[in-house]
């Protein structure tokens, strides 16, 4: 390593050390400590995306051909140019982030947080009143479709079992997408895209939180990455409030989940008695919001600046559609609600559910998490 890098590191990480100590005061300069996290997370981000050129950098050495090897150069170089870009994008999403929350730090974990009384999902509906949004009641089953063209099939179901996280008893939901695919002669096969397994907790007061998840993630049905996964109290993340019981008000935000680099899903409350409009693509038939209107949040996360969704609840059946949104205008996809009940019987005994072969997607499904669809 040369003096001159030597050196280069130093002085970042002095600066680095200098940051985090102002942040530990509660200021730097007039920014908050939601903001100096912002600007510390940014050359986080900066110095990925320099190991990232330099590691392609060393393979491109070991290419023999000439033509090849360079433009595996220009190929790490445009890349490089691309991240870099894409670090300013997300520290830019941060920043409003922090504004429109109005936090300076985001602490307790709402799950450690005393004046907060958690439940035994158990106790849901018999004792507690359910959120009228989000169920954590066993065999919940809900199936949508998803896509430009409803191409995607998500499968969610809410398990018997619970996982405790910081002494609170948040209760297992499997989230499964599949894409079907019609092979003709009345044969379907399904192909995994992602299998979730979520955890929620529900307070007293009917507030359900989101404890954290392991995300599956896959690439022509091969498991490539488990991004997205973080539970509360493991490498410095928090619970989030999934979604409150009721309405708060216009604009209110808050974190759905606290995991930086990994988890950062925040959701804005614009209504509670709102119908899609036709710039949305209108209501979801099956499930309209008319005429006593539905729960709308506009969802957003820092991590992809430009894909945001307006998402809409309606009271006693939970989501019903989201409209996808990219750099603030509609694209088209949406996800919608098509049936929903009690156990996964729906899955095959409601015709609205649109699946061509429940017996093998139960059998996909089966793969994917045995504990939840296997019996």
């Amino acid at each position: 390593m040369s003096n001159t890098t030597k050196v280069a590191l130093l002085l970042l990480s002095t600066a680095l050390c200098s940051m985090a100590a102002h942040a530990s005061n509660g200021k730097k300069d007039d920014d908050s400590a939601c903001e100096v996290s912002a600007e510390i997370m940014y050359k986080a981000c900066r110095l990925d995306v320099r190991d990232d050129y330099l590691t392609t950098a060393a393979n491109c050495v070991n290419i023999s051909s000439r033509p090849e090897r360079r433009a595996c150069f220009r190929e790490a170089r445009a890349l490089r140019a691309e991240e870099k870009e894409f670090c300013e994008e997300v520290e830019e999403a941060r920043e409003e982030a922090c504004e429109i929350l109005g936090e300076d730090r985001y602490d307790p974990d709402p799950l450690l947080d005393p004046a907060i009384e958690f439940i035994d999902p158990d106790q849901v509906p018999d004792v507690y009143a359910p959120n009228p949004f989000v169920s954590v009641v066993a065999g919940h089953t809900y199936v949508l479709k998803a896509g430009e063209e409803g191409e995607e099939t998500v499968v969610v179901h809410v398990t018997e079992d619970t996982r405790e996280i910081l002494g609170v008893e948040c209760r297992v939901v499997v989230d499964i997408a599949v894409e079907e695919s019609d092979e003709g002669g009345g044969v379907y096969e399904y192909e995994a895209i992602e299998a979730t397994d979520d955890w929620f907790a529900q307070d007293s007061m009917s507030n359900v939180y989101y404890c954290g998840e392991i995300a599956r993630n896959f690439e022509d049905g091969v498991l490539r990455d488990l991004d997205g996964s973080f539970e509360a109290g493991l490498d410095f993340a928090k619970s989030g409030v999934l979604l409150r019981n009721a309405f708060p008000g216009l604009g209110v935000a808050h974190r759905q989940e606290f995991a930086l680099g990994e988890a950062e899903d925040i959701i804005q409350y614009m209504g509670d008695a709102a119908v899609p409009s036709n710039d949305e693509g209108g209501e979801n038939e099956l499930f309209p919001c008319a005429p006593d209107g539905c729960l709308k949040t506009f969802d957003f996360a820092p991590l992809d600046p430009e894909a945001t969704e307006l998402k809409y609840y309606r009271p006693g059946i939970g989501f019903v559609l989201a409209v996808a949104m990219d750099d603030g205008e509609i694209t088209g996809e949406r996800e919608e609600l098509v049936c929903v009940g009690d156990s996964l019987d729906i899955l095959s005994d409601d015709p609205d559910c649109g699946i061509g072969d429940p017996d093998a997607l139960l059998e996909e499904l089966c793969k994917l998490s045995p504990d939840a669809f296997c019996d």
